[in-house]
C-alpha cells in the first residue's frame, strides 16, 4: 500500500507526551488574546505533565521590531507563564526551512510559480464572475518553458490536486468533526524562496521538529488547518517517514461588549496596558474564564489546571466584561499582604489602620490616588469645607468645636465612644424641627472635608482613628486658618 494510500479519514496520531507552544510574531505588543491563548495551551501542558515551549515567529523582516518581541516575552514573565528551556526563534532556522523545502521540490510535492501578480489578479477577477471559490490551479506545476519565467524567481507552492474529491478531516478537540475540500485550496503558496518560508510551511516544519502533541489557537487559524495538514502529507511523503500530525483546539474569538472581535475601538487589546492596573493573578484568573468555566470564581493558574479539559471549553465567543476583571482584581488587591500593599503603591508612610480602608475600595490599583491623604496632607479649595444646608462661617464654627473634641477625647477607647460624642454635638447644632433634632452632615462634613480635602471618603471617625490625634488635629487646625 503506497503512503497516500495510508491517509484516512481522520486523523488519529498521538504523541506519547504533551508539547504545546505558543508562537507569536514580534509585530506588535503582546495581544489579551494571545496571552488567553497562551494561558490555555499553559494550563494544558500542566494538567497533562507535559511541556509548553516558546517560539518567535520573526521571519516577517519588515513588521518584526525587537520592542515588540521584549514585550511579548515579559508580559508572558510577568503574568508567570513559563515555557520549557529555550526561546525558538524562526529567524536562527533558516536553513533548516530550506532543507525540507529543497526535499519537496525535488519530490515534486512542491514547484515554483512564475506567474506574475497581474496574472494571479488577472485569475481571481474571473473566478469572481463565474462564482467560483478563489484558488490558484497552476500550470506550471507540470512543465514551464523559459519564456513563462521570464528572468522571475518564482514562487514556491505545494502542489495540490484540482480534481480530488477527497476530504481533508480533522477532529477539533473543541468544535468537532471540520471538513475541507481539498480541491478548494488550489496550489497555495508555501515559500518566497527556499530561505524564506511562509507561514503555513514555517509552522508545520516548526511542529515537526519540536515535536508539537496539540496546537491550541485561535478560531481564525481554523481555514490554515487544511493547509497544514497537506503540507504535512508533503513533507512525510518527500522525506518517506510516518505521518505525525498534531491534534488541533481552535479557541472562540474574544468579543467586546457589542459583541464583535475585541479591538482597541472597543476595549484595550494590549497586556502591558494592563500592568499598572492589574495584578497579574487576577488577570490570570479572568482570563482563564474567557471561554471556561470553573468550580469557582478566585482561583490560581494551577487550581485552573487541576480543572482543565480541551473538550471543556466553549464554542461560542467569550465577552471581555471589564467589570469582572475589575471585581476579580478588587479581591487579588484585598488579598495583599501590608508589605507588599506598601511597597506596590510606594507609600511607605501610609498608618496601617488606613490599609484594610484602601484595599476594601480598590478595584484599580491606580485608584489608590484618590486615597493619598492618608500619607500626605490635602490641597483644597476653603469652599470644600462648607456644608450644603449651611454657610462657611457656620461650617468653621462647627469644625472648631468638633477640634476640641478630638482634643479633649482618649483615644485609647473604641472609636464608637468617638462618634457617640459627635452625634451627641450633633443634637446641639442640629435643627429642633428635624425627625432627629440632629445636623449630621454640619458636623461630619467640614470634618471630612478637613483630613481629605474630598467630597467622598471613608467614614471620618474612622479616618480620625486611622491618621492619628496628633495629625487630624493638624488637618482640623489647618482647615480652620484657610
Amino acid at each position: 500500500m503506497t503512503f497516500v494510500g495510508m491517509i484516512f479519514s481522520r486523523y488519529t496520531f498521538t504523541m506519547s507526551k504533551v508539547r504545546v507552544r505558543m508562537a507569536p510574531s514580534p509585530t506588535g505588543y503582546l495581544h489579551i488574546g494571545t496571552a488567553r491563548t497562551a494561558l490555555f495551551n499553559w494550563l494544558f501542558a500542566k494538567k497533562n505533565k507535559g511541556e509548553f515551549i516558546l517560539r518567535i515567529e520573526d521571519t516577517d523582516l519588515e513588521r518584526s521590531d525587537k520592542i515588540y518581541e521584549q514585550d511579548i516575552v515579559e508580559g508572558f514573565k510577568w503574568l508567570g507563564l513559563d515555557w520549557k528551556g529555550e526561546i525558538f526563534y524562526q529567524s536562527k532556522r533558516l536553513d533548516i526551512y530550506e532543507e525540507y523545502i529543497e526535499k519537496l521540490l525535488k519530490s515534486g510535492r512542491a514547484f515554483r510559480c512564475y506567474h506574475s501578480q497581474e496574472e494571479l489578479e488577472k485569475e481571481r477577477g474571473q473566478q469572481m464572475v463565474d462564482k467560483e471559490a478563489p484558488r490558484h490551479i497552476c500550470k506550471h506545476k507540470l512543465s514551464v518553458s523559459a519564456s513563462e519565467q521570464n528572468g522571475r524567481a518564482g514562487i514556491i507552492r505545494l502542489a495540490v490536486d484540482e480534481n480530488s474529491e477527497r476530504l481533508l478531516t480533522f477532529d477539533d478537540q473543541i468544535r468537532g468533526r471540520i471538513d475541507w475540500e481539498e480541491k478548494l485550496l488550489g496550489d497555495f503558496s508555501i515559500a518566497k524562496d527556499p530561505r524564506t518560508p511562509l507561514y503555513n510551511l514555517a509552522v508545520v516544519v516548526d511542529d515537526i521538529d519540536m515535536q508539537i502533541s496539540h496546537v491550541i489557537r485561535g478560531e481564525d487559524h481554523i481555514s490554515n488547518t487544511p493547509k497544514q495538514i497537506l503540507i504535512y502529507e508533503a513533507i512525510a511523503q518527500a522525506g518517506k517517514t510516518p505521518l505525525k500530525i498534531p491534534k488541533f483546539a481552535h479557541l472562540p474569538l474574544i468579543l467586546g461588549s457589542d459583541k464583535s472581535k475585541l479591538s482597541k475601538r472597543n476595549g484595550t487589546t494590549s497586556v502591558s496596558e494592563y500592568k499598572k492596573d492589574y495584578l497579574p493573578g487576577a488577570l490570570i484568573n479572568f482570563m482563564g474564564f474567557l471561554g471556561y468555566t470553573y468550580s469557582k470564581e478566585i482561583l490560581s493558574k494551577e487550581e485552573m489546571a487541576d480543572e482543565f479539559e480541551l473538550e471543556k471549553i466553549h464554542k461560542s465567543g467569550a465577552i471581555f466584561d471589564i467589570k469582572k476583571l475589575n471585581w476579580i482584581n478588587s479581591q487579588y488587591i484585598h488579598a495583599l499582604s501590608t508589605d507588599k500593599f506598601k511597597k506596590m503603591i510606594a507609600a511607605k508612610d501610609v498608618p496601617e489602620k488606613a490599609l484594610p480602608m484602601i484595599t476594601e475600595r480598590l478595584e484599580k490599583l491606580t485608584d489608590v490616588a484618590d486615597f493619598d491623604y492618608f500619607w500626605k496632607s490635602p490641597d483644597y479649595a476653603k469652599e470644600l469645607l462648607r456644608w450644603k444646608k449651611s454657610d462657611l462661617e457656620t461650617s468653621l464654627k462647627t469644625l472648631a468645636e468638633v477640634k476640641k473634641i478630638i482634643q479633649d477625647f482618649d483615644f485609647n477607647k473604641d472609636k464608637n465612644e468617638f462618634r457617640k460624642a459627635l452625634d451627641e454635638f450633633s443634637k446641639r447644632v442640629g435643627d429642633p424641627s428635624s425627625p432627629s433634632g440632629q445636623d449630621r452632615g454640619l458636623v461630619y462634613w467640614p470634618l471630612r472635608a478637613a483630613l481629605t480635602g474630598k467630597e467622598k471618603s471613608p467614614d471620618p471617625v474612622d479616618i480620625v482613628y486611622a491618621l492619628g490625634k496628633e495629625k487630624a488635629l493638624e488637618r482640623v487646625s489647618k482647615a480652620i486658618e484657610r
